[in-house]
């Protein structure tokens, strides 16, 4: 029949096709996701190297400051006190006293051994000090035994670990008593401090050529007068 068409199929295209009829709804599209900035992981990048650099660069100052090497001087003044030379050539007992006990508690790894004499007033101590390649931690008994090996059946020791040094590695002293009489006693005493590569030991002089002095001098009098001097004989 003339102008008529037949109806759509079921499912078919609107009459007209798809470009007529009111519009449907719009199919919504989500907004692309955003882009996040990696200045944040940069900065956090950054601040982690900046602790590693700063733990880095400590424990390198600590394994240099650990393995420094040191030297031995014998200036004109020590820890406040003047270099008396005149004492220093008539104590010849003592100072090869000293020596040897030094010697023995390095375990004869001691080399460029330096010697002097420092006073105060009527206060004088022979310092004796020398490089090499020691243990601090061996120091404790290796003086014990060289004192001991040094010092008569009439003399008693004691060795007392020291907790300040007066600087890097480990200090002891030892306190020497002799009995003069069988009713009177006197000490002294004799310190020291090691390093991985310096050793010191200091003593007061004694009134007599021996290892001991009749004037009494408590270990802790000695020991603080080692660490003053500590700045001027070790570099």
């Amino acid at each position: 029949m003339s102008g008529w068409n037949p109806p759509p199929a079921p499912g078919g295209p609107p009459p007209g096709g798809y470009g007529y009829g009111a519009p449907g709804p719009i199919p919504y599209a989500p907004p692309p996701p955003r882009r996040s900035s990696g200045t944040g992981l940069i900065i956090g990048l950054l601040a982690g190297g900046f602790v590693l650099l700063v733990f880095i660069v400590l424990v390198v100052v600590v394994v240099i400051g650990a393995n420094a090497s040191h030297t031995i001087s014998t200036p004109s003044t020590a820890g406040g006190m003047s270099r008396d030379y005149a004492t220093e050539s008539r104590i010849s007992a003592q100072l090869a006293s000293q020596r040897s006990i030094i010697r023995r508690a390095t375990n004869y790894r001691i080399s460029n051994v330096k010697s002097a004499v420092y006073e105060s007033g009527s206060d004088k101590y022979l310092f004796v000090g020398g490089t090499g390649d020691f243990d601090p931690d061996d120091l404790t008994s290796m003086f014990r035994r060289a004192v001991d090996q040094e010092t008569g059946s009439n003399v008693s020791t004691s060795v007392i670990p020291l907790a300040n040094a007066g600087g890097d590695g480990e200090a002891v002293c030892a306190t020497v008593r002799n009995r003069q009489t069988s009713l009177s006693t006197y000490s002294t005493a004799i310190c020291a401090w090691a390093t991985g590569s310096s050793f010191g030991t200091l003593m007061p002089v004694p009134d007599s050529s021996s290892l001991t002095t009749s004037r009494s001098y408590l270990f802790s009098t000695v020991a603080d007068v080692m660490r003053r001097m500590r700045d001027d004989v070790e570099s």
